[in-house]
């Protein structure tokens, strides 16, 4: 699983860096993105729907978001 750190990054960065990320993923695989950008919530599961990435977990930690996406 890659690991995403785009923390202390602002809109767009954490999902420049995840559509980075992506490109090199095999197909099922799952990437786990640390954010704590305010909009990161709304805008992560925007690009999963437009992208078809599926958001497995969402979650508030000390200070920023966690999510988990998995490659179709």
């Amino acid at each position: 699983m890659q690991t995403v750190d785009a923390r202390g990054k602002s809109c767009p960065m954490p999902i420049v860096l995840i559509a980075q990320a992506a490109r090199s993923a095999s197909p099922g695989e799952k990437l786990a993105v640390m954010a704590d950008d305010r909009a990161f919530p709304e805008d992560i599961r925007a690009w999963c729907q437009k992208t078809g990435y599926e958001l497995v977990s969402l979650e508030t930690k000390s200070g920023y978001f966690e999510a988990r996406i998995k490659k179709p």
